[in-house]
This record gives structure tokens, C-alpha cells and sequence, in this order.
């Protein structure tokens, strides 16, 4: 699930994943694709909440602690990298 909340001229985007035995990590064009660990919500799932302007695009994949590389299907839509896979992308 990804939402989207409108706060202060900016756009507060929560990226949320099931729980999972191991850690998840968050990359994206908005952190230089640097793996952001998703913490733990009082509920059990995984969180990591980036700020966003109104017209941004995002593109952003998950990976885990052991290197597995997966997607999002609640993305906008998926584009294709440089490695032969595909990100998700959010139109802000």
C-alpha cells in the first residue's frame, strides 16, 4: 500500500509492506537510491514516510536484508532501468 497526505505544501508519501522475517529497505530516485530501512508500525507492517512537491515523479523499488529486489503493484505505473528490471513509479 502507498498513501499520499497533503501537508504544508508538501506531499507526505508512506510506503507500507507486510511484515516479513527480514528487514526492507526502501530506494528511490528521492534518496539517490540509497536503502532506507522500513520500521516497524504499531499494527506489525513496515513503514518509511519521504516528503514529496506536488508534480514530483518517484521511482523506487524495495530489497531485503539478503539482496532480493522486488516491486510495489500499487505503484502508478512500472518503467523499465538500466538493469533489466522495472521500478515503480508515483506521480505526485
Amino acid at each position: 500500500m502507498i498513501t499520499r497526505r497533503k501537508r504544508l505544501g508538501k506531499v507526505q508519501v508512506t510506503f507500507v509492506q507486510p511484515p516479513r522475517e527480514e528487514a526492507v529497505f526502501l530506494a528511490g530516485s528521492f534518496n539517490g537510491w540509497q536503502h532506507e530501512q522500513l520500521k516497524k508500525a504499531r499494527d506489525g507492517t513496515l513503514r518509511a514516510t519521504v516528503q514529496a512537491a506536488p508534480g514530483d515523479t518517484l521511482e523506487f523499488r524495495y530489497v531485503t536484508a539478503s539482496g532480493e529486489w522486488f516491486d510495489d503493484e500499487n505503484a502508478d505505473e512500472h518503467v523499465w532501468n538500466e538493469h533489466g528490471t522495472q521500478n515503480g513509479l508515483l506521480r505526485i
